[in-house]
Order: C-alpha cells, then sequence, then structure tokens
C-alpha cells in the first residue's frame, strides 16, 4: 500500500500518521514532549530530545502500519507541521543554540511593552501585516540580543518548530511560504524584507533566515543517519510542510476564501483565507497557501492549554479516574438549569488585549460549586473565540464555521460554539487534521496530487453539525458579561 506521513507535533505532544491516498488514517503514534518551565515567563523545549521523541513516533507509527497492512506500507513521502512562533535557533554549525523558546514563552512581553510605547506597532502592521508579540520571533530574537548578547552573535539559523524537525530529517535549513512570514515578511510582496529586520534592530540576522519553499515543494530527502533513527526510507522526499494552523485547516478541507475555520486547541486559533492582504489590529495577514493568497489569523493562547491548567488545578481528582471528562460532563449536566453568572477570564497564558490581564474568576458565590466554575472555563474559552471571530468577520458575512481541535471531539463544547458564535458549526470527521493536511503536502511532493483542489476533493471526510439551539439566548447574555468584563480588567491599572 502507497501511504503518505505526517508529523504534526505542537506544544506537547509529537504526532507521527500515517494516512493512505485517500486521507484515511492507517495507523498513528505519538510521544509526549516535555515543556521547560524553570523561570517565571519562559516555556522552553530540549530541541534534541524533541526530535528523539518525533522519530520514535515515526518509527512507531511505521512498525503499526506494516502490522495492520498485511502486504506492507510504501511511504511515498513525508512533511512536517508543528507549532507556530517561538524559535529554535541553531549556531553557525548548525547544531541546537540552547533550549528552544515556544509559543507559550513570553519572556520578550517587556521588549513587546517598549515597542508599544515607542510607536512601532502601527510602523510594523503596515508593513508586515501584523503587530509582534512576546512570543514572535522578532520580540524573541530581540530579547536575544539585548539579554544574551554573546548567544544572539552565535545565531546561524532561526528556525521553527517544524523546520527544526524537517533539518533533522534531511540536514538541510529551509522554511515554508506560511511560515516564513511570521515576523520578517512584507505583507505586499509576501517575501524577506530588509526593512522589516530593520524595524526590529536585527539586521545581523538576515543571513540566519531560511529559505523559503512552497508547502508542496520537496525540501530536502531523507539522510542515512535518519532512515537509521526512524525507519524511513533513505531518500525519501520530504515536503516543506506548513505552520500548524494552515495544516488544520487544509486537513479539515478549508483551502480558498468562504470558510471561518476554528482550531481549539492550546491556542484561540481563528482564520479565514482571503485573496487580498487584509491588515488591521486583532489579527495576523500572515501568507497563504500559494502567492497570491492570505491567511488572516486572530489568536490568543486562552483555548485549550487554559482547559487543561483548570482541570489540574479544580479537577485533579477527575483525572485520575477511567473518564475523567465523562465524570466532568456529569456535573455541568447538573447545574445546566443554573444560571450562575459566573465570568471567567481565560487569559492565564495571554490575552488578546494589548494590556495582557492575567486570568480571572469573577462572579463567584458561595453556593457556587466546582460544575459552574468549569463551565465558566468552558464559556470564557468559547467566548474567547468569539472575540476573535467577531474581528475577523464583523459583519457576519460567513455563516458557517469549520471546527477542529481537541475540544471539538465533545458534543457538549460544539454546541456551545454554535450557540456562541451563532452560526453553523461543522466539524471533521477526521481527529488529525494537522497531520493529515501536512500529509497533503507530502502527496503534492509526491505527485499524488495535482493540486489543493485535488488534494481536498481526494481527502475530503464527513462532517458532523451543530446549530445555535434552544441555550443561544443565555449564552448570548453570558458573552455580554463577559465582554463587559474584559473590557473593563484590561483597563484595570497594574500594582506595582
Amino acid at each position: 500500500m502507497q501511504v503518505l506521513i505526517g508529523l504534526d507535533s505542537g506544544l506537547t505532544m509529537t504526532k507521527a500518521v500515517v494516512f493512505d491516498l485517500d486521507g484515511g488514517v492507517v495507523a498513528e503514534a505519538a510521544r509526549r514532549v516535555p515543556q521547560i518551565k524553570e523561570r517565571p515567563r519562559h516555556v522552553e523545549r530540549d530541541m534534541s530530545g524533541h526530535w528523539r521523541a518525533s522519530a520514535d513516533a515515526i518509527r512507531d507509527a511505521l512498525a503499526q502500519a506494516g502490522k495492520a497492512v498485511p502486504e506492507g506500507v510504501k511511504p511515498l513521502a513525508i512533511s512536517v507541521a508543528g507549532h507556530g512562533d517561538g524559535v529554535y535557533l541553531l549556531d553557525h554549525d548548525h547544531a541546537p543554540l540552547g533550549l528552544a523558546a515556544t509559543s507559550l514563552d513570553s519572556r520578550a512581553q517587556p521588549t513587546i511593552d517598549r515597542w508599544s510605547t515607542e510607536g512601532l506597532f502601527d510602523r510594523a502592521e503596515a508593513l508586515t501585516g501584523q503587530r509582534p508579540f512576546a512570543a514572535s520571533p522578532a520580540a524573541l530574537l530581540a530579547h536575544v540580543r539585548d539579554t544574551e548578547p554573546d548567544r544572539f552573535a552565535r545565531i546561524g539559523a532561526v528556525l521553527s518548530c517544524k523546520d527544526w524537525l524537517r533539518f533533522c530529517l534531511t540536514g538541510e535549513v529551509g522554511t515554508d511560504f506560511t511560515e516564513a512570514s511570521v515576523s520578517f515578511t512584507d505583507v505586499t510582496t509576501q517575501g524577506y524584507s530588509d526593512a522589516a529586520l530593520a524595524l526590529y534592530g536585527l539586521e545581523p540576522l538576515r543571513d540566519a533566515l531560511p529559505p523559503i519553499h512552497l508547502p508542496g515543494g520537496v525540501a530536502g530527502h531523507v539522510t542515512e543517519d535518519t532512515a537509521a533513527e526512524t525507519g524511513l526510507p533513505r531518500g525519501l522526499p520530504v515536503a516543506a510542510g506548513l505552520h500548524d494552523v494552515t495544516a488544520c485547516a487544509v486537513g479539515s478541507g478549508v483551502i480558498a476564501p468562504g470558510t471561518l475555520m476554528v482550531i481549539a486547541g492550546t491556542f484561540s486559533i481563528n482564520e479565514t483565507l482571503t485573496e487580498e492582504a487584509r491588515i488591521g489590529p486583532g489579527w495576523f495577514a500572515r501568507n497563504g497557501l500559494f502567492p497570491g493568497q492570505w491567511n488572516t489569523m486572530s489568536i490568543s493562547p486562552g483555548s485549550s492549554a487554559t482547559l487543561d491548567w483548570a482541570m489540574q488545578q479544580i479537577a485533579r481528582d477527575l483525572l485520575q479516574t477511567d473518564d475523567p471528562f465523562g465524570a466532568l460532563q456529569a456535573e455541568l449536566d447538573a447545574i445546566a438549569d443554573d444560571p450562575s453568572e459566573i465570568v471567567c477570564l481565560p487569559y492565564h497564558y495571554g490575552s488578546p488585549h494589548p494590556e495582557d490581564p492575567g486570568g480571572a474568576f469573577l462572579g463567584l458565590r458561595g453556593w457556587h460549586g466546582r460544575g459552574h466554575m468549569m463551565r465558566a472555563v468552558a464559556e470564557g474559552i468559547v467566548f474567547n473565540h468569539r472575540h476573535h471571530v467577531d474581528l475577523l468577520d464583523p459583519e457576519r458575512r460567513i455563516d458557517r464555521v469549520r471546527l477542529t481541535g481537541g475540544t471539538s471531539r465533545n458534543p457538549w463544547f460544539c454546541q456551545l460554539f454554535a450557540d456562541a458564535l451563532d452560526r453553523t458549526i461543522e466539524v471533521p470527521a477526521t481527529q488529525e487534521a494537522g497531520a493529515l493536511g501536512t500529509a497533503i503536502c507530502a502527496g503534492l511532493a509526491a505527485g499524488v496530487y495535482a493540486d489543493w483542489t485535488d488534494a481536498a476533493a481526494h481527502t475530503q471526510t464527513a462532517l458532523r453539525t451543530y446549530r445555535p439551539g434552544a441555550d443561544r439566548d443565555r449564552v448570548a447574555a453570558a458573552f455580554e458579561r463577559y465582554r463587559r468584563t474584559a473590557r473593563a480588567v484590561a483597563q484595570l491599572p497594574l500594582i506595582e
């Protein structure tokens, strides 16, 4: 059987999935990649350990595929998707230059605060189509320049998560068209901009920016050493791949304008493809799948990362049960008719507001229990998505939302999205949208698919549909409380 391999590496897990040419899962394997949080605001990753975990996942997935398919599998190509932003640095000998900073890292917030007071944001938005934030490469690299000048001088290559893994597969430095646009491209030309580097005072890094490939192009081949580590065939084509949020859209069948894409993963990801560069506060205008297409993306860290925090801090005992989310669902069902007015601001790892308020519960009363609090967490997460969706589509021209991410597997959450966004929610049957999206890049590199449209036609899956229901009025009132509360808390003066 001919197969394609998608390696999808997020903030906590790295997963290898073997697909048939119609997008069906043949086998998969995953490994956890620890986050290192030894200092405040630092959320880091050991790069060598990250690769070893990814290599193990690939080897395991191939072994399982061999058992599942009696006639055996023949990989045609592999491709990688990974979390966006953050930085994975190599020195001039192409060895890891310390720990990688992930997209949850906020050590560069003082740099962002300074740039804000200096009026840099408007210039950055006009030139690059986006304003930098704490985990953007521009801010992190400026922070390294200012706090670790010796390390800054040793930077030989500036990579992303997936570009590091592709380097491990091929030994070649590079990036793809989508990932290239996270900080240093001109929003009009969609290519690297010396003016963007100068804006941030990062001109010395011009030669450290990796060459750009189109996502479905061949960006290298599996090396002999990598073949031994992973079980992949030596010389296997490796596609350039995709930023993971774009990969999720592709794997969900979104390859053209007209659909809102919501990814309820670690981050609140909300995006729509456009045929023109839409520039404005509240979103990024990054590169789409090819020149002349843009991905208008509005994001913040307030999604399942906050849910994970709440489960650990509020419902840790449920995590020891056979079905923690089933037990939690029972508690949510028990308070379904109790319209408590708790507001949760899910900003534990960052917010969409320039003032960057922290997470909070407001309106707690003595008679409230854990079910009330967890419902408020869920509503806060979905309302944070609604904040971003309203920025992207203020006139409500798009009436359907394609939803993926961990919480999309839960029907209760899907219905909450339908009620909160007041739109039809479509959930793809595949639970591996990111891996499938990047495997489609592998298919393009191997010549399996003629183009993006052909790939989507071959790999599309059934959709579960949710429409606004009887709870929409209560949810609308709760969202208005959330909106007013978020605005008021963001304007509170900080206590020094």
